[in-house]
């Protein structure tokens, strides 16, 4: 039958994304270049992070693996929400399974801020830190916040109408400051509870899985591309959402790590995938997951 034949058309000779392999040998030795000259800098991980979204875990939840790409397939950064929310979390993911829309906010901290005094009391930074993380919770209870987190991020009906269940991600300090302390390691795990998880800036790797996401800035309702990563790939699966963002064709030209000939193939080919991603769901016929170009 037509409706299970497929309706687009990828080219296989065009010039290749970067390897996930090559993409993760530069990018870790960028990451541990940071850590050991940036400590003391914030905005340069937030700066890393956004080009890097693949670093930052919760795409398809913290706890537990949903099936699922994250809304938009975009992590947002510092989204203005406004409003209750009187701090800008550093980095969002919409992320959602088939129960559940499980949004994952993000704080990071400068890798260079304790979480321990010297006698073994939490730091006065560290408490302020899960502290914002409790009020957001404490936001995100009331049904009326809960709305106008949805309005904000033009949250689609179908979103919506899953059980609401936002999760925390903390992301502080080094495992130096804790390894091999059975005591301060206790500590730490106490206040991993209530949907909060919490990691040091040298548990991060890039996630595999995350490959295909971009980053990007919400403004009055639209998402607006920041970032492409290098391993990035058009695909019938994602064009939807291709077509429902902003700027990215604006930012091809600013990727990392990719060859001129690539980014010209990539320019070539959006309005190809904007036409296709336009069409009703009774039009687009079947594709292969995971195919690209």
């Amino acid at each position: 039958m037509e409706i299970f034949s497929k309706k687009y058309e990828v080219i296989k000779d065009a010039p290749k994304e970067v390897t996930w392999e090559e993409y993760e040998k530069v990018t870790l030795k960028e990451y541990f270049d940071l850590l050991e000259s940036s400590s003391n800098d914030e905005n340069a991980f937030q700066l890393f992070f956004e080009e890097n979204p693949a670093y930052l875990p919760g795409a398809l939840e913290l706890f537990g693996q949903s099936g699922h790409y994250p809304h938009m397939h975009t992590l947002i950064s510092q989204p203005k929400i406004g409003g209750p929310f009187s701090r800008i979390p550093d980095f969002l993911w919409l992320a959602n399974d088939s129960l559940t829309f499980a949004p994952v906010f993000i704080e990071i901290e400068k890798p260079s801020k304790a979480m321990y005094t010297k006698d073994g009391s939490i730091s006065s930074a560290f408490s302020q830190a899960i502290g914002q993380i409790y009020e957001w919770q404490t936001i995100l209870n009331n049904p009326l916040n809960q709305l106008l987190f949805f309005d904000f991020f033009n949250i689609p009906q179908r979103l919506r109408q899953k059980y609401f269940n936002p999760q925390f991600l903390l992301i502080y300090g080094r495992r130096a400051e804790y390894d091999n302390n059975e005591l301060l390691s206790g500590k730490r795990a106490a206040v991993r509870k209530d949907n909060i998880d919490i990691v040091s800036f040298d548990r991060l790797r890039p996630i595999r899985d995350y490959y295909q996401f971009t980053s990007s800035k919400v403004r009055n309702k639209e998402y607006i591309i920041k970032n492409i990563a290098p391993t990035f790939r058009y695909r019938a699966d994602c064009a939807e959402e291709l077509v429902l963002a902003k700027g990215f064709k604006e930012a091809i030209m600013n990727m990392k790590h990719t060859s001129v000939a690539r980014k010209e193939f990539l320019n070539m080919r959006y309005e190809y995938w904007i036409e296709y991603g336009k069409l009703p769901n009774s039009n687009k016929g079947i594709y292969t997951s995971g195919e690209g170009e």
